[in-house]
């Protein structure tokens, strides 16, 4: 019989299963739901159209204020005050107003561990992954979980990402995965776990690797999965947990496909209109005009990349011509931002920087006028997704943000470092 992949093996135990095989339907219980102001009442709202008044397991539910924040129209005061209410109500075991947003607050706060099966009402759930949890997003299925503390699926396959080597300076993890969306595609991709693996990981931090998992479902993919490795282990050590355990795939567990891609050879990615899935390369591309630049969302706004970004910006400004917006991810990233001076930098840069929020990438806030172009490292360019459907949204790392918004068009983000990795 052949060994298990790292999916098959948390959904097994997920399930009270020794083994699960792909393709079989099974009954699993969600160690841990997630779900976000802009759903939570709904969901209730359903479940109290049934008959059912409480959670089955309230303790494993995290619910977030983190796409309105601060509030900005008189329905988003309402939602949120109606959550906070419920919350409440539904004694629900994390509660989070305005902390930050929903994926890297919940590994930042130890909610997370290896081998966890998560459930999460944002599509960008996925991003748990990066500490080796299978998260997938659900819609109104979530509904059941929250009332009975399981769901039935059918176990996926999956595809194993082999990345070997190491990044060249200027490039980032957003790079990484876009070259993914372009070598493995939607048709390869779609109804799979995506696994990485490879010597090039252990190069990645934990927000690196969350950028790969959160980003898997905008190429068809379940959800993405790196298995924690001793630089997950550690960083899961060094906010408290010091018992977390790695789960992994078997050395002889079969795999629907694979794809290999030397982290060296990378050169910064970027999606254009209409689509995440469609990308090229900042060369092929060429120095389209911007008229606005983002960083932050659920898979960006890390202390790593507000440090790279605050080093590039000390001896630069923001073209004249650009809105560049900062917003970290979460509140104690803001906190050390601050604290470090990496804030003021930005500001003094010309950036303008806001609280921990989804804002942009849900479309509340900074939304486009007809015309105008951003570049961003949010999720999804979807036409309308930042305002005007007139607009053109495109999609990269942060140093390509950056790097884009000092020059006032798309830019190659690797001029601007050394052979060593420092900015110059």
């Amino acid at each position: 019989m052949a060994g298990a992949t790292a999916a098959q093996k948390i959904l097994a135990r997920a399930s009270g299963r020794e083994q699960v095989d792909v393709g079989e339907v099974i009954w699993a219980d969600p160690d841990l739901v997630t779900t976000p102001e802009v759903s939570f009442p709904a969901y209730v709202k359903r479940l109290d159209s049934i008959g059912v008044h409480s959670f089955r397991y309230p303790e494993r539910v995290v619910v977030a204020i983190d796409h309105e924040v601060p509030v900005h129209s008189r329905d988003g005061a309402e939602r949120n005050r109606l959550t906070r209410r419920l919350a409440e109500e539904f004694k629900v075991g994390h509660f989070f107003d305005g902390d930050g947003i929903t994926h890297p607050l919940v590994v930042e706060q130890g909610l997370v561990r290896p081998g966890m099966f998560c459930a999460g009402a944002d599509s960008h759930a996925p991003g748990l992954g990066g500490v080796g949890a299978l998260s997938m997003p659900f819609g109104f299925e979530l509904t059941m979980i929250l009332a009975l503390g399981r769901i039935w699926l059918p176990v996926p396959a999956s595809v194993r990402v082999v990345l070997e080597g190491r990044l060249s300076p200027g490039l980032a993890a957003r790079d990484i995965i876009l070259q993914v969306f372009r070598q493995l595609g939607a048709e390869r991709a779609h109804d799979k776990v995506i696994e990485f693996t490879g010597p090039g990981i252990a190069s990645l931090s934990v927000r690196e690797r969350m950028t790969l998992c959160g980003l898997c479902v905008d190429l068809g993919g379940v959800t993405g999965v790196v298995p924690a490795d001793e630089v997950a282990l550690q960083y899961l050590r060094d906010i408290g947990m010091a018992d977390a355990e790695a789960v992994t795939s078997d050395a002889d567990a079969v795999f629907a496909d694979e794809i290999r891609i030397d982290l060296a050879q990378l050169e910064p990615q970027v999606s254009v209109p209409p689509s995440p899935l469609d990308v090229q390369t900042v060369t092929e591309l060429g120095p389209v005009p911007i008229q606005h630049a983002y960083i932050g969302s659920c898979v960006s706004g890390s202390i790593a990349e507000l440090r790279i970004v605050a080093d590039f910006l000390k001896s630069r400004k923001v073209h004249a011509g650009v809105q560049m917006l900062v917003i970290p991810a979460t509140r104690n990233v803001y906190r050390q931002a601050m604290t470090e001076g990496l804030l003021d930098t930005l500001l003094e840069a010309g950036a303008q920087v806001a609280p921990p929020t989804c804002g942009p990438c849900f479309g509340g806030l900074a939304q486009l006028a007809p015309g105008e172009a951003r570049i961003s490292t949010s999720t999804r360019n979807d036409p309308g997704r930042m305002g005007s459907k007139e607009a053109f949204i495109y999609l990269g790392s942060a140093l390509t943000v950056a790097a884009s918004a000092v020059a006032g068009h798309i830019a190659d983000p690797r001029a601007a470092f050394g052979r060593e990795g420092g900015v110059r």
